[in-house]
């Protein structure tokens, strides 16, 4: 594991936004640990709507030994290290240390929706009525934690970009690699599986409007093209989108009760946006 922090893309962005965005995503311990986990951006367009979209993309080295991985639906499924690690989440997105002017998402244990060790790393991510908190976590557990997070409130309240909504994505590679995925899911979807593109699947787990998906039988490989599948009850096709696409280039673009578009690229003919019941 390299000790340098890769930070995110800042083009495209005013100066005083990019200064915000980096101050929101790294969330450090103070006093600053001896080792920082190295971020880089799988999709740099998703990184940089992490705020606006309530997107997170994040990719981490494969640590030099085999990693354990756990998927975790809810606080009542958290290990040790994975509680540890909402713990340090919750600190790192308490109020007092968000920049000034920004809006923090209050959540607690009981909001966790989905947590991912693999290896030396966790990924936490709560979910609420009010928008979500994010972090990751390198040595959960041990006197050499460290990590950081990001929180926003949803830019669209309850509503989704269709039947499905990614809300964080990890990679060991630039779109590829073994991955895992979570995010919220309407009330349509009963099933959801990732495409790898060369005959293999993997199903996500579903939990109160919550999905949480952890590669492991097989590698994704960015080149195959592979996609988020949703099914409804009856087992039919509902949606079929890019893994790693962001919300601003989805193919089809979604609308509210209105009628006006609140995902997408502007485009005639919006699908219309779902609601996430929890």
């Amino acid at each position: 594991m390299n000790d340098i922090l890769d930070l995110p893309a800042e083009r495209g962005l005013p100066p005083e936004a990019a200064l915000a965005m980096r101050a929101r995503i790294l969330g450090f311990a103070s006093p600053p640990p001896a080792r920082t986990p190295r971020l880089r951006v799988a999709v740099a367009a998703v990184l940089l709507l992490a705020v606006a979209c309530g997107v997170a993309a994040v990719g981490w080295d494969r640590p030099a030994r085999s990693p354990g991985q756990v998927l975790a639906m809810g606080q009542g499924e958290l290990s040790p290290t994975l509680r540890d690690a909402a713990e340090w989440c919750l600190q790192w997105n308490s109020p007092r240390r968000q920049a000034p002017g920004e809006r923090p998402v209050p959540v607690s244990l009981a909001d966790l929706a989905v947590a991912v060790e693999r290896g030396g790393r966790v990924l936490v991510l709560f979910m609420n009525d009010v928008g979500y908190a994010t972090c990751d976590v390198e040595w959960a557990g041990t006197a050499r934690v460290s990590g950081g997070g990001a929180t926003e409130p949803w830019p669209h309240g309850e509503w989704l970009p269709g039947p499905v909504q990614r809300l964080l994505l990890i990679s060991t590679e630039p779109d590829g690699g073994d991955v895992s995925v979570g995010g919220r899911v309407s009330p349509r979807v009963h099933r959801l599986v990732i495409d790898h593109g060369d005959g293999h699947t993997t199903a996500a787990r579903l939990s109160a409007g919550v999905f949480g998906l952890l590669t492991s039988d097989a590698r994704l490989r960015a080149g195959n093209d592979p996609e988020l599948v949703s099914y409804d009850a009856g087992g039919a096709e509902i949606d079929r989108r890019p893994l790693f696409q962001p919300e601003d280039q989805l193919e089809h673009c979604y609308a509210g009760p209105d009628g006006k578009r609140i995902y997408g690229r502007p485009a005639s003919g919006c699908r219309a946006a779902e609601k996430w019941r929890r």
